[in-house]
């Protein structure tokens, strides 16, 4: 049940903030720039590769255990005194430091079993298509609570052509993939998939049944850019007075934080008219919603794919799921939006009990942007043009402090300059260096080979 709900420049210096993941604490590192960034040579990628092997021996093995805040501190100084990255390098430093975080893991698991140590007991997945690293799927199972089995979905989504993992939840609480323990289960077999199988993160995707497709639009709403697609079939959304509604007019406000983050994503949901187990109120509500978004933002929300099935009670419509894995697994993440949104939830329900021995991460960013404190219920629209970047930001006291804009060669070319506004104001004008410590620092929030930027802006 839903309850009541400095503006900086990069001029002469290389500022990068060190957080440790979920950790509130955070400490500035400035380092005079170099005149000129060092030659690329072997010594050079010699001591990247020996960060990234240090660097990955000390981060936490899954989300379950957060990082030590000095040993990240420590190792962030290390990246700074790095300096520059050479002009025309990025790419070869991305490597690097993606191969050797994939030489330093420890493997988990073998056959069709994985299986991952937490604090709330073993986590395992069955898993499947090992071998295949052009994408990846991530199927929720069903349930409630004391009920819910990885057979199911790994009966129900079976894939071929890519890899898939289908895991048992921590805890059958209700809506177990959407409470603490089950959002770091799918992002630790997110980063499972980016690593140990290197798999192609543009082509990662969330689907489940019942509370497997609450967990999947849980999932897709909380982090939309991690995915290239969802499909959460026959769920619910966390509401007030009650997830399961039988109309939307019976939805009195729903959680926030999840539906306008999907404007970039691909979603292919459906539910049953006549659905009694998990009632099609807050899917139509949030349907509604989703169209009075588009209405209002061009381009915006286009790969919404929704269906509401007469005569259809809690099973797969004729001719699914297969019809919707189809359509998603065409689906590729779009990594570099023109247009961001971004609705921050501190505490999403279901909320942390008292026996979760650790609280959500805290969730700093989001494609190109990063909020050092983001604050719950929060919303900024940021658009990119070319070399101009704009934020507007609601529901925050500190509007646009605290916000970073992170940028690569595939979004900006090395060298150029850039500017910021936020409400017709300027912000910022200039030209950021590529740095080998923004590099660690966003990898590291994602460890994503592909969304993983050289240069930032700090406002």
């Amino acid at each position: 049940m839903f309850g009541p709900t400095r503006r900086g420049v990069w001029t002469a210096f290389a500022v990068v903030v060190v957080t440790a993941i979920g950790s509130a604490s955070a400490r500035t590192v400035r380092q005079e720039a170099q005149d000129a960034p060092r030659k690329w040579n072997r010594a050079l990628e010699k001591e990247v590769a020996k960060l990234a092997e240090d660097w990955f021996e000390a981060r936490p093995p899954t989300r379950f255990t957060d990082w030590d805040a000095d040993a990240r501190a420590k190792l962030m100084e290390r990246a700074v005194a790095l300096g520059e990255i050479p002009e025309g390098r990025f790419e070869d430093a991305v490597e690097i430091v993606y191969e050797t975080a994939r030489k330093t893991r420890a493997k988990v698991g073998k056959g069709d079993r994985i299986a991952f140590d937490t604090p709330w007991g073993e986590a395992w997945a069955y898993v499947e298509n090992t071998k295949k690293d052009d994408g990846f799927v991530i199927g929720l199972h069903g349930g409630g609570p004391g009920a819910g089995d990885a057979a199911e979905a790994r009966g129900n989504w079976r894939v071929s052509g890519v890899a898939a993992a289908y895991p048992q939840a921590v805890r059958l609480d209700g809506d177990a993939w959407n409470t603490v323990h089950g959002e770091r289960f799918e992002l630790t077999l997110l980063e499972w998939a980016k690593l140990d199988l290197g798999c192609d993160p543009d082509r990662l995707y969330t689907v489940g049944f019942s509370m497997g497709g609450t967990g999947s639009w849980f999932l897709a709403g909380r982090h939309p850019d991690w995915l290239a697609g969802a499909i959460p079939a026959h769920g619910v959304i966390m509401a007030a007075p009650q997830a399961q509604l039988a109309t939307p007019e019976e939805v009195q406000s729903m959680q926030h934080g999840l539906l306008p983050n999907v404007r970039n994503l691909a979603m292919y949901w459906y539910t049953g008219t006549i659905d009694k187990n998990c009632m099609p109120g807050t899917y139509l509500y949030a349907h509604a919603r989703l169209d009075e978004l588009a209405a209002k933002d061009e381009g915006g929300y286009t790969k919404q794919r929704f269906t509401i099935n007469e005569g259809i009670a809690h099973e797969f419509p004729p001719g699914e799921p297969k019809k919707g894995l189809d359509w998603m697994l065409d689906q590729r993440r779009e990594t570099f939006p023109s247009v961001v949104v971004w609705e921050h939830a501190n505490d999403p329900f279901p909320q942390r009990t008292a026996d979760d021995p650790l609280p959500r991460e805290v969730q700093r960013w989001f494609y190109w942007l990063r909020c050092d404190s983001p604050t719950d219920r929060m919303r900024v629209r940021a658009t990119r043009d070319g070399t101009h970047f704009d934020l507007e930001v609601t529901g925050r006291p500190l509007k646009h402090e605290g916000f970073s804009i992170l940028l690569n060669p595939e979004m900006v070319p090395d060298g150029a300059e850039i500017t910021v506004t936020a409400g017709g104001a300027d912000l910022y004008r200039g030209t950021p260096r590529p740095t080998f410590a923004t590099l660690f620092d966003s990898f590291d929030a994602r460890a994503d080979r592909r969304m993983v930027f050289d240069r930032r802006v700090d406002l």
